[in-house]
């Protein structure tokens, strides 16, 4: 880097209530801009400052703790709320949800400014959970970006009918009540900290906007120049498989890797009928080995008495759930946590069954591994669509999903019959997903481009001398001038007047027909007896 043109600059990533796996690819962005020479600072709430011990985030040169987080008890709540959770019959409890970790922002606000008063960041970027980084470049013009999931909207309205697009434009007035209740929240507890002015995201964002996913699984639209699609964020690194693992994976050819997410607690039923229905893909040799990781929390809800008939060469023998939960069947692993991407990433691992998360779909899409994902929540459905719409997955309803389905849905993966459309789409997919996991390079160069943007558009009383160089000339314009709508209104005047005048004119004319044909006829015969004068007739 030259230090004349590109100085290094101090960086602030920051991540708060949304968990790792939306502090991870604020970590990924991080770690370009250290590989090109700023320096990166990280702040998190109390207890995750672990997230980046290790020499994996050994880039990170200073942490800052921004207070507690939730409740174990208030995350339970939370992920078993969202569990029971049904989007066809409204988003109020997501809203509910949102004002619970909302209500941590007083902490992180603060702890923000803090952090500014005594060394001002050149930059910020934070997870979309983080209000209060929006609130910085309010207040002090500082710089930020903000790595998101997804693109709003789940699909396109292509292939969506008539009644699809009506009902999906009624879910916002039918939970209504709930949005004016989070919005009231919201203000209340910002006006108590002194903080007067709303959220600030504008339709067009001032600050940048990157996308954890790519063109391929999200569906092209139009974006302004501040938001760009840099996914998949993945570490270039992960864990290898240990011994155990080796060992399992060397001796299975075909394994199913179950992963439903950390914090999800199945009830004993569901996990009952997915047993089922893999034991039934397993006595056809379809799968011959399962990893099904699976924390201390998503077992609160499983009773280990239940038997299953499991084939053993010839025969079947009986054994416990208990039994299997303690990995004492040599065709089963049910750790508290995998090696998940060293798991994806071994040949023989033919599917994935996922809940659908960012994160998991695309690691799963960058291995290259088929999907049967069962969305629970947030954007774990509309990844779910998308995924299927890609031709890489199949799909559950975590309601109503069966054993039966599950079997059958799996088989058709692995068999593929269907001109076997599900290994050409994982494979287009994952060549894709590789392309495209270079763009975190293309995230770092936008954020460098604004840092050195914003420091030379402001004088030194802090007067904006010119626009955000990335900014569309319609973000400073009324929407009747950006949308033409001040000509369009003028130039609609003009030919009214004239349509007017016209119109007038002819009404008056007809009005009066009678004495201009009069009229015409004298100047007419006057003409004529003037030639007959001239003529000497």
């Amino acid at each position: 880097m030259d230090s004349k043109t590109h100085p290094p600059r101090k960086i602030l990533l920051v991540a708060t209530t949304g968990g790792f796996t939306h502090a991870a690819p604020v970590l990924e962005i991080g770690r370009v801009l250290a590989e090109r020479g700023h320096t990166i600072e990280f702040a998190t709430l109390d207890g995750q400052e672990n997230w980046i011990k290790g020499v994996e985030y050994g880039f990170v040169t200073e942490t800052h703790l921004l207070g507690t987080g939730p409740t174990a008890d208030q995350l339970d709540v939370h992920y078993r709320r969202m569990q029971a959770w049904d989007v066809r019959k409204g988003i109020e409890p997501s809203f509910i949800s949102k004002c619970m970790f909302d209500s941590y922002w007083p902490q992180t606000y603060h702890g923000l400014k803090k952090i500014v008063a005594a060394s001002r960041p050149s930059f910020i970027v934070a997870d979309f959970f983080v209000d209060a980084a929006n609130d910085m470049l309010v207040e002090y013009r500082i710089p930020i970006a903000i790595p998101g999931f997804q693109l709003p909207g789940t699909m396109t309205s292509e292939d969506a009918s008539m009644q699809l697009r009506i009902k999906n434009e009624l879910v916002v007035l039918c939970d209504l009540p709930a949005i004016i209740r989070m919005f009231t929240f919201t203000r209340k507890m910002r006006s108590q900290n002194g903080v007067n002015f709303p959220v600030h995201k504008p339709k067009k964002p001032d600050y940048l906007l990157f996308v954890n996913s790519f063109v391929g699984l999200e569906i092209p639209r139009d974006l302004p120049p501040t938001c760009a699609a840099v996914g998949p964020l993945l570490s270039p690194t992960w864990p290898p498989l240990d011994t155990e693992y080796e060992t399992f994976m060397n001796s299975h050819k075909s394994v199913l890797y179950i992963a439903l997410g950390t914090h999800i607690i199945l009830p004993h039923q569901d996990i009952t009928k997915i047993i089922i229905g893999v034991l039934r893909l397993m006595e056809e040799d379809l799968l011959d080995g399962v990893i099904w990781a699976i924390p201390e929390t998503g077992r609160k809800d499983v009773t280990g008495n239940e038997t299953f008939h499991i084939k053993t060469t010839d025969e079947k023998s009986g054994v416990s759930l208990a039994d299997m939960l303690a990995n004492k069947h040599p065709d089963w692993l049910f750790p508290f946590f995998a090696p998940q991407r060293a798991i994806l990433d071994h040949d023989s691992t033919k599917i994935y069954f996922t809940h659908g998360g960012g994160s998991s779909a695309n690691e799963a899409l960058f291995h290259g591994k088929p999907i049967l994902s069962m969305g629970i929540f947030f954007d774990q459905i509309s990844n779910t669509t998308r995924l299927v719409a890609g031709g890489v997955a199949e799909s559950l309803d975590k309601f109503i999903f069966s054993s039966d389905e599950i079997y059958a849905k799996i088989k058709k993966i692995l068999v593929c019959r269907e001109g076997e459309s599900y290994k050409r789409n994982v494979l287009r997919l994952q060549r894709i997903a590789h392309i495209a996991s270079r763009r975190k390079e293309y995230a770092a160069d936008l954020v460098e481009e604004m840092i050195y943007d914003h420091e030379l558009r402001f004088d030194k009383d802090g007067k904006e001398l010119r626009p955000m160089h990335l900014q569309t000339a319609d973000s400073r314009m009324s929407a009747f001038k950006a949308n033409n709508w001040d000509m369009y209104a003028v130039c609609g005047l003009g030919l009214a007047a004239i349509v007017g005048s016209i119109g007038l004119g002819g009404n008056h004319l007809w009005r009066n027909r009678d004495s201009l044909i009069h009229q015409v006829i004298s100047v007419i015969s006057g003409g004529l007896r003037y030639v007959d004068a001239a003529l000497g007739r």
